[in-house]
């Protein structure tokens, strides 16, 4: 299917419904005026997906791809899916759009919204805005959730080490519980080798329970 501190928020199915066509149509009248328009891909295999501290696949392998359609002048489209373990749902997808780009020598942003859908559980779906920065390497996320659904904040770190680079972060999602994710991803070839630890701690107030673990994954952009 893991960069601020503030976003915006709408109240209801319609101001969502028109937030959600008036990006899509920005994306496309924009495009047209974009000199380049590009086409990318990926695919995964994962040891079990982890997502925000918690297994989306009950510890199972997770096999993942999706494709992006970016512009030169910063706008994107995606969509991305992987195998899940989520109650009738054996499957996740996600459709999401947004706008990145640089304000200075490395630095930043990205603002978009996002769409996770359950083929055979409605009732799982769910919708977010986020906004997010990198500045040298810190990264700031701000995920707002929809329709009255809650919120997610993330800080992390990256840096190169060795022939890879080695990640940090910390997230807190709103009424669930937070999140420690450790990793180190190493490109062999054309392909991504990742290694990664993991810590959840739940919410006294909540369904969920601690977990913590390791997970491995490889992958190919295209």
């Amino acid at each position: 299917m893991f960069n601020a501190f503030i976003f915006y928020k709408f109240i209801n199915g319609d101001d969502m419904k028109t937030i959600k066509i008036a990006l899509t149509s920005m994306f496309l009248v924009l495009s047209s005026y974009a000199s380049a328009v590009e086409i990318s891909g990926n695919v995964g295999l994962s040891s079990d997906y982890i997502w925000r501290g918690m297994t989306q696949t009950s510890g199972d392998i997770a096999v993942s791809g999706g494709f992006d359609l970016s512009t030169d002048m910063g706008f994107y489209l995606g969509t991305w899916a992987s195998n899940a373990s989520a109650g009738t749902a054996s499957m996740e997808l996600d459709v999401y759009l947004g706008f990145s780009g640089e304000m200075a020598e490395n630095m930043t942003y990205n603002v978009g919204y996002i769409s996770v859908i359950y083929p055979g559980n409605d009732a799982l779906d769910f919708e977010e805005a986020y906004v997010g920065f990198d500045i040298y390497g810190l990264s700031i996320l701000y995920s707002d959730g929809q329709n009255n659904g809650p919120s997610y904040s993330e800080i992390g770190y990256s840096t190169e080490a060795g022939p890879g680079s080695f990640s940090i972060s910390h997230g807190s999602y709103e009424d669930t519980g937070d999140n420690t994710l450790v990793g180190y991803d190493w490109g062999v070839g054309d392909f991504t080798i990742g290694f990664y630890y993991y810590d959840f701690e739940a919410d006294t107030a909540g369904s969920m329970s601690d977990d913590d673990g390791a997970y491995v994954s490889i992958g190919r952009s295209f």
